[in-house]
C-alpha cells in the first residue's frame, strides 16, 4: 500500500483538468489500492471538478482521468468483465430484428 505522504506529494504535483489548481487539497475516495498503485476519485477543492487519479510507485506519478462516472459507478464497474466483440455483435443483431 502506498503511504499517505507519498500520495499527497504526487497530488501536489497534479493539476485539475478544469481550473489548473493543484489537487493537493482534493477530496479523495479510494476506489482501489494495491502494493504498487492507488486509484481514487478526486474532487478539486477549488472548482469541484471530478476526476479519477491513479498514483503508482514506478514513478509514473498521478494521472487524472476525466469521466462522467461518479465514485459509486466506478466502484461498481472497476472489476466488471469486459464485453467481447462477439457479444457486442450478437446484441447488435438482436436489436436490429
Amino acid at each position: 500500500m502506498l503511504e499517505n505522504t507519498y500520495i499527497k506529494e504526487y497530488l501536489q504535483k497534479t493539476h485539475c483538468y478544469k481550473c489548473g489548481a493543484s489537487l493537493q487539497g482534493a477530496k479523495l475516495e479510494t476506489i482501489m489500492e494495491a502494493p504498487i498503485a492507488f486509484v481514487a476519485h478526486a474532487v478539486c477543492s477549488k472548482c469541484k471538478a471530478e476526476s479519477m487519479v491513479t498514483i503508482t510507485t514506478t514513478g509514473g506519478g498521478a494521472a487524472p482521468l476525466i469521466s462522467d462516472l461518479n465514485v459509486t459507478e466506478f466502484k461498481k464497474f472497476i472489476g466488471a468483465k469486459s464485453v467481447s466483440y462477439d457479444e457486442l455483435l450478437d446484441l447488435h443483431k438482436m436489436l436490429s430484428k
